[in-house]
C-alpha cells in the first residue's frame, strides 16, 4: 500500500466528535470541534516544552487578574491607593442616591448554575493490513460514546486532554480486552471506562466518596450509553479501604485512569490503592495517561516503596499506522502512558 492509500485512514475515518450545548461560551477545544463532522482535535508533543495551558491550577478568574492590575497601578501612583479609591466610591454613591437612581441589591446578582452538555465520541471500526496500517472496516458498526460534561471545569466533570488519549489506546488495543474485568479510578466523565464497557468488558467506574457529583456523573454516563448490564458505579477514595473496595480482591484484570497524577499530594494515596489492587489481583496491570505539569514531580520513590515497576508508552507508538499525528490528539500537551505492575 502506498502513502496515498494509507492516508485514507485519517482521524475522521476512525473517530468523530460532536457536541451539543445550550451555552454561548465554550472552552476553546469545544469551539474547534463544533462541526458535527469534524474529528477530535486534541494533540500532544512529547518533546515540547510549551507551558501547560490546560493545567487544573490555571483557573484564574478575571476578578483575580483585576486585583493584580490594581496592585500594579497603586504601586505606580499613590492616587490609586485604597484610601483614595474608597473616598471616590463614597462620593459616587452619594451622587447616585441624590440623583434618585436605585443602588443594586443582592437580588440583582443571581448565581446561574453551569449547565451540563453532552459530547459524543464516534469511534469508527478499523482493521490492519499486512503492513500494520489501519483501514476502515465497513463490516462493523461505529461505537458511539455520549459523555455528560459541565462547562465549569470542575476536576471530575470536565474531559481533560488525557482522557481521549487513553480512550484511543483502548480502542486500538480492543482485541486484547475481550471480556476483561476493568476498574477505572477517578473516573469523572469516564470516557475510557465507558468505551471499555461498549467493547464488552465488565467495568466498575469509581470516584471519591467525597465527590458525589462525580459519582452521579458516572451513573448518568452509564445510563446514556445503555451499559447498565456490564457497568457499575461505586465510591473509592484513594488510600482508604471500605468493604466495597475489599471486594475487588481477585476480581480485576485491568485498572485504568486518566490524568490522575495532577497533584503531588495525591501521589502516595493513589499508589497505595494501585498497589493493593495489583497485589490482590495477580497478573493485573495499571494503565494511566499522564499529563506532565512539572519536571520536578516523580513517583519513582513511591514505586520502589510499594514494590511496583513501570514502563512508558508514547502516543507516537500506538498511533503508528493510523494516519493520526500526536499533535492531532492533544495539541501542545506532553502526555504519555504509564503501565504499572508488581515487580
Amino acid at each position: 500500500m502506498d502513502r496515498s492509500e494509507s492516508a485514507q485512514c485519517s482521524s475522521t475515518s476512525l473517530v468523530n466528535y460532536t457536541s451539543s450545548s445550550d451555552e454561548s461560551e465554550e472552552p476553546e477545544t469545544s469551539k474547534r470541534s463544533a462541526d458535527p463532522d469534524q474529528s477530535i482535535n486534541h494533540g500532544i508533543s512529547p518533546n515540547s516544552s510549551a507551558p501547560d495551558s490546560y493545567s487544573r491550577a490555571d483557573g484564574l478568574d478575571s476578578s483575580a487578574t483585576d486585583e493584580f492590575s490594581d496592585d500594579e497601578s497603586i504601586c505606580r501612583s499613590p492616587a490609586n491607593s485604597p484610601v483614595k479609591k474608597a473616598r471616590y466610591s463614597d462620593l459616587k454613591r452619594r451622587r447616585i442616591i441624590e440623583g434618585g437612581a436605585r443602588l443594586p441589591t443582592d437580588q440583582d446578582f443571581q448565581f446561574k448554575e453551569p449547565k451540563f452538555r453532552k459530547k459524543k465520541f464516534i469511534f469508527h471500526p478499523f482493521k490492519r493490513n499486512v503492513e500494520f496500517v489501519c483501514e476502515p472496516d465497513p463490516g462493523k458498526k461505529p461505537v458511539e460514546i455520549v459523555i455528560p460534561e459541565q462547562l465549569a471545569a470542575s476536576y471530575g466533570l470536565y474531559i481533560w486532554p488525557s482522557s481521549p488519549v487513553l480512550a484511543w489506546y483502548i480502542w486500538l488495543h480492543q482485541e486484547e480486552l475481550g471480556g476483561k474485568r476493568v476498574v477505572e479510578l477517578g473516573a469523572g466523565t469516564a470516557l475510557p471506562g465507558l468505551l471499555a464497557a461498549k467493547l464488552g468488558c465488565q467495568v466498575i467506574l469509581t470516584d471519591s466518596l467525597s465527590l458525589p457529583h462525580c459519582l452521579e456523573n458516572c451513573s448518568e454516563g452509564v445510563r446514556l450509553n445503555q451499559v447498565e448490564d456490564n457497568t457499575t458505579v461505586q465510591p473509592l477514595s484513594w488510600g482508604t479501604f471500605t468493604r466495597k473496595t475489599l471486594k475487588l480482591k481477585q476480581s480485576v484484570d485491568l485498572v485504568i485512569g486518566s490524568d490522575l497524577f495532577f497533584d503531588p499530594e495525591v501521589f502516595e494515596p493513589l499508589i497505595v490503592t494501585v498497589s493493593w489492587l495489583l497485589k490482590n489481583n495477580p497478573g493485573s496491570w495499571f494503565i494511566c495517561t499522564v499529563q506532565e505539569r512539572s519536571a520536578d514531580w516523580s513517583i519513582e520513590s513511591l514505586l520502589l516503596k510499594y514494590g511496583l515497576c513501570c514502563s512508558y508508552v508514547f502516543p507516537s507508538e500506538f498511533l503508528k499506522g493510523t494516519g493520526i499525528n500526536e499533535s492531532d490528539l492533544t495539541g501542545n500537551h506532553q502526555i504519555f502512558l504509564l503501565k504499572i505492575k508488581v515487580k
